[in-house]
């Protein structure tokens, strides 16, 4: 059996050669490495794409976050801003109202002034006015004391002499000077509404006694003797001592024990002499 070589490449009925499929194939397996490598581009190039995308993003975040810091800031800062402005408009209301009561305060004291001042022009008219005034007031009381019933005397009239001292004296200011005159007539005034014992003497007949004087307001003097046995009361019609029988022995002394503060408040009975008209000059 002989054996006949068939060249590759070529079918039976001299068809063209199998390299055309070779070629066919090469152009596929080109195509399919073009494809890859196109794939393989695109995927690097959509990968550079992405990661360009997601610096931006983070640039972009940052930028933001950036900006909500600078918003942040301006707002605490116009926050702080406004907080000032209301205390210092506070501040300022405040001190409208503050110097408003001081105007009101500063026109007071002007007006004060003002009223000082023409009291300061006036002292030495009433300087000159006062002295006179005491002097006459000083003399009505002595002529009082001279004119009213003879008790305490010696005490009355050491306080007369003491006011005409100080009113002789530079050293004692005016308004001492009318104090002191006041408190004297306090004093006498006093005498009207108290009742009061001290121990004296009167001349009974040609000789002097010691006694217990009882003073009831300006109403009625009497005097005891120490031993109780005699007693009475001063005559101011006729200026003299009149002595009293024995109905008002008891009477007297329980007097003299209540203006010792010795026994209660009690009703006693006196001889009261009636009142008389004296004019008396100032």
């Amino acid at each position: 059996m002989t054996s006949t070589a068939i060249p590759i490449g070529r079918t039976l009925d001299n068809s063209p050669p199998l390299n055309i499929q070779g070629k066919r194939v090469q152009q596929f397996a080109l195509m399919l490495a073009l494809g890859i490598s196109l794939l393989f581009i695109s995927k690097i190039t959509h990968a550079d794409v992405v990661d360009s995308l997601v610096n931006k993003a983070s640039k972009n975040n940052s930028l933001a976050k950036s900006s909500q810091q600078r918003i942040d800031n301006l707002s605490d800062e116009s926050q702080q801003l406004f907080s000032n402005f209301q205390l210092e408009s506070k501040r300022i209301e405040d001190l409208n109202i503050y110097n408003l009561q001081l105007k009101k305060q500063i026109y007071a004291q002007n007006v004060k002034i003002i009223e000082l001042s023409q009291s300061l022009k006036d002292i030495a008219l009433i300087e000159r006015q006062i002295s006179p005034l005491l002097l006459r007031m000083i003399q009505g009381l002595e002529q009082f004391i001279d004119l009213d019933l003879p008790f305490l005397l010696e005490e009355r009239r050491e306080r007369i002499q003491f006011l005409r001292n100080a009113m002789e004296r530079a050293d004692v200011s005016s308004a001492e000077k009318f104090r002191q005159v006041l408190e004297a007539f306090n004093i006498e005034n006093e005498y009207g509404s108290t009742i009061e014992s001290y121990k004296g003497s009167v001349i009974l007949g040609e000789k002097s006694q010691e006694v217990d004087f009882l003073r009831v307001g300006r109403v009625s003097l009497l005097f005891q003797t120490l031993d109780g046995n005699r007693q009475g009361v001063w005559n101011q019609k006729q200026q003299q001592w009149e002595e009293l029988d024995d109905r008002y022995r008891r009477d007297i002394r329980v007097g003299l024990k209540m203006a010792k503060k010795q026994t209660a408040p009690n009703l006693i009975k006196i001889p009261v002499p009636t009142p008389s008209t004296v004019e008396a000059k100032f």
